[in-house]
């Protein structure tokens, strides 16, 4: 009889422990979730002291970032208790009209590392003008194909473009012959205006 309590006793303990056990388990600390970035115009320009919002499309959440008027920089720190993995981000950075907007999935690597690091944001910024006319005078002309033939020549300085932006009708990031050619096509009416492509 005494061995047959022994051995309740020995059970009900190893089951007092393996319950601790997993209460133990189940109660871990939360960890720091960390997420930074920087946000920038598409022309390369950093914004500054940027307006970023970071919303977990799963829970409905919204972060309360961290920004510096002097920096580009976003940050949030949060936790384990807040993002899990699976959840959907949802980033959002805006200025006075312009905006920019992504999604990221938290994965088991990135709630193992901590967070996700460089989510970084780009507002696309429109560029004043009409792609072609170099002048700014609102009309594609012949002018304008001279002066980017001249500039593509290496005749004049590029300063002489009032809108550099509307002289790569090609956005292959330089100002060429070709260039002037398509915008000397428009001008005279050879081809439409549509096969000149500035890029945004």
């Amino acid at each position: 009889m005494e061995k047959g309590k022994s051995i309740i006793l020995v059970l009900a303990v190893l089951v007092m422990f393996t319950a601790t056990a997993m209460v133990a388990t189940a109660q871990q600390p939360p960890t720091p979730f960390h997420v930074y970035g920087w946000v920038k115009y598409s022309n390369g320009t950093a914004v500054l002291g940027p307006n970023v919002n970071i919303t977990n499309l799963n829970t409905s959440e919204s972060y309360t970032m961290e920004t510096n008027a002097s920096y580009s920089y976003y940050q949030v720190i949060t936790s384990s208790c807040n993002v899990s993995a699976g959840d959907v981000l949802n980033f959002s950075a805006s200025d006075d009209g312009n905006s920019a907007n992504r999604t990221a999935t938290v994965t088991p690597k990135n709630m193992t590392d901590g967070g996700l690091f460089e989510q970084n944001l780009t507002i696309v910024v429109q560029p004043q003008g009409i792609c072609g006319d170099v002048d700014n005078d609102g009309y594609i002309t012949g002018g304008d194909a001279t002066k980017v033939w001249d500039v593509a020549c290496h005749v004049s300085p590029p300063s002489i473009l009032d809108n550099p932006w509307a002289a790569d009708v090609d956005c292959d990031g330089f100002i060429t012959g070709g260039d002037a050619t398509k915008i000397w096509d428009v001008a005279c009416h050879v081809s439409p205006e549509s096969i000149l492509h500035c890029c945004p």
